[in-house]
C-alpha cells in the first residue's frame, strides 16, 4: 500500500516461527506503545521478551500481521491468538492493533483491521473484541470509525504507597477476626502448591462474577494445565506472585487475592485477582485480603512506589474498597466489540481490503 508518499508492505506471520531478531522488533514496537501508556515505566528488556515468547504454549494458535515501511522497518502490528483447549467463546476473536506514532492516520490501522476481519471470517468468528486507552488518543476514534461499539468502560487504578494510611490497613487486619470469626488467611509465593491446585482451580472462576457491563461472554473455564501454562510464562519473564486465600473453618476456600512483581519494573506491583464467593460476602473478606497483602508489600518490597489494578467502572464493591485504601484512576480503558460482517462491509465501502 502507498499513502502520504510512503510505501508499506503488510505480511502475515506465524509468531511461533519468529527469529530472535523478529521478536526483538516486536518488543521494540511494544516498548514504543508502552512508553506512551506508562511513560514512568522502564521498557521491557529484549531478552525477557524473547524468553516469554519462547515459553508460549505450542498448542495455542497465533496470528500476526505486520506492516513495514519502504526501508523494511516494522511500523505496525496486529494479531490474535486462540487456545483451542480453552476456547470459551468460539464466536469471538480478541485482537490488538499497534501503530507507531509517526505512521498513524495513514490507513495502516484499517488495512491491519481488514486482515483481522478476514482472519475472523476464516475462523468462523462473528465478532472481534479489543481495547483502547485514553493514553493513545487515536484508539477510540478509530474504533468508532470502523463501527465498533463500546461494551465496557474500566480503569487502571493505582495506589501510591507513599500515601497509604497504614494504621487503617492494620485496623482492617486486626478487626477481621471479629467480622469474620470463622475464617483464616493462608497463602504462598510463586506457583500454586500441588496440594492446593484442586482448590485453586475450583476458586478462580469466582472471577466470572465480576461485572462486564454490556460485554456478553461465556464464563471462562480453569484447569490445572491452564494454571501451569501461566506460571511458566511468569517464570520466563522472571516475575513472582504472592497469593492469599480466605479459608472457612470447614475447609471451603471463600476468597482470593494475588499480586505480581517483576524486577524489570521495580517500582510497580500489579494486582492479579481479588474475588470472594457470593455466599461468603458481607464479612469484609476482600478488605482483609487486600489490607494484609498491601502491608506485606510495604514491608518486603520497599522499592515499590505504587500498586496498580484494573477495575470495571461498574464494580462498585471493589471500587469501594479501593477508594477507601487510596486508589485513584490512572488510565481510562474501553473494551470494544465489532461485528465481523458489519466491519467487512464498512471496510469495503472505504475501499480497504485484505491482501
Amino acid at each position: 500500500m502507498t499513502t502520504a508518499g510512503r510505501t508499506y508492505t503488510i505480511t502475515e506471520h506465524d509468531p511461533g516461527c519468529d527469529s530472535d531478531e523478529e521478536i526483538a522488533e516486536l518488543i521494540a514496537l511494544g516498548n514504543e506503545m508502552q512508553a506512551q501508556i506508562f511513560p514512568e515505566d522502564p521498557p521491557t528488556p529484549i531478552a525477557q521478551g524473547i524468553a516469554v515468547r519462547r515459553a508460549e504454549p505450542k498448542t495455542h494458535r497465533r496470528w500476526s500481521f505486520r506492516a513495514t515501511d519502504d526501508q523494511g522497518r516494522l511500523v505496525a502490528e496486529a494479531g490474535s491468538s486462540v487456545d483451542p483447549d480453552h476456547d470459551d467463546n468460539p464466536d469471538m476473536l480478541w485482537v490488538h492493533i499497534n501503530v507507531a506514532a509517526a505512521h498513524r492516520r495513514r490507513g495502516i490501522g484499517s488495512r491491519l483491521l481488514s486482515e483481522l476481519v478476514a482472519l475472523a471470517g476464516r475462523e468462523r468468528r462473528s465478532r472481534i473484541v479489543g481495547m483502547t486507552t485514553d493514553r493513545l488518543a487515536g484508539g477510540a476514534p478509530f474504533a468508532r470509525e470502523v463501527g465498533a461499539e463500546a461494551k465496557q468502560r474500566w480503569h487502571v487504578n493505582h495506589l501510591p504507597l507513599g500515601e497509604v494510611d497504614r494504621p487503617m490497613l492494620e485496623r482492617w487486619v486486626s478487626e477481621a477476626p471479629e467480622r469474620a470469626p470463622d475464617y483464616e488467611l493462608i497463602g504462598w509465593d510463586g506457583p500454586v502448591p500441588e496440594e492446593y491446585i484442586g482448590n485453586w482451580v475450583d476458586l478462580v472462576p469466582v472471577m466470572n462474577t465480576a461485572p462486564l457491563d454490556d460485554l456478553q461472554v461465556n464464563d471462562f473455564t480453569m484447569t490445572e494445565a491452564r494454571v501451569r501454562e501461566g506460571e511458566r510464562l511468569r517464570a520466563a519473564a522472571g516475575g513472582d506472585r504472592w497469593t492469599l486465600i480466605a479459608r472457612h473453618r470447614d475447609g471451603t476456600w471463600a476468597g482470593l487475592h494475588d499480586v505480581a512483581y517483576n524486577p524489570s519494573t521495580p517500582k510497580v506491583v500489579w494486582v492479579g485477582m481479588t474475588g470472594v464467593r457470593p455466599e461468603h460476602r458481607g464479612r469484609a473478606l476482600g478488605k482483609w485480603l487486600k489490607a494484609a497483602m498491601t502491608l506485606r508489600v510495604l514491608d518486603e518490597r520497599p522499592q515499590v512506589t505504587e500498586i496498580r489494578t484494573g477495575n470495571a467502572d461498574s464494580n462498585a464493591a471493589m471500587l469501594g474498597i479501593n477508594t477507601a485504601m487510596g486508589y485513584r484512576p490512572l488510565i481510562a480503558q474501553t473494551t470494544w466489540e465489532l461485528s465481523v460482517d458489519a466491519a467487512a462491509s464498512r471496510l469495503r465501502m472505504r475501499g480497504v481490503q485484505s491482501c
